[in-house]
């Protein structure tokens, strides 16, 4: 029973060195900043790196090369955004899909405005956004 207790120093030893270095493999690749005197603001640094990070990481819809949108992102946008994009779709190729599952594809020549509605010229012919249910686009190969 001695011989026992004698090993048990031995299998915490083994048993902690074990669990620190789990422990270390969760640990931030970055050391902690600074402590700063309000406890608010501990974690700002990090929030401020993620919100870096994920803006970095957003693609953006009109430096895009390829990307597909559905009418319900669309919708929700505002309408300066809305135009930004629909211009930035000029010369590129699409694949619209309108709510039957009818797909219009060419190269967009442009955007106009027909009363309250924004319509795509694809291929010479102009396609409302209200018709549509989603729009893909990729570099036009022409």
């Amino acid at each position: 029973m001695i011989p026992a207790l004698l090993g048990i120093p031995l299998v915490e030893g083994v048993v902690g060195s074990v669990v620190g270095s789990v422990v270390n493999c969760f640990a931030p690749s970055t050391p902690p900043p600074p402590a700063s005197s309000s406890s608010s603001t501990s974690f700002t640094p990090y929030l401020n790196n993620a919100a870096a990070t994920t803006a970095a990481t957003q693609p953006s819809l009109t430096g895009s090369p390829t990307g597909t949108m559905r009418s319900d992102q669309w919708s929700g946008m505002q309408t300066s955004d809305l135009k930004s994009w629909m211009t930035s779709l000029a010369g590129k190729h699409v694949n619209a899909t309108d709510a039957t599952g009818r797909t219009i594809s060419g190269v967009v020549n442009g955007m106009q405005q027909l009363g309250n509605t924004l319509a795509l010229n694809i291929g010479g012919h102009l396609v409302s956004l209200s018709q549509l249910s989603q729009i893909s686009w990729s570099p036009s190969t022409v």
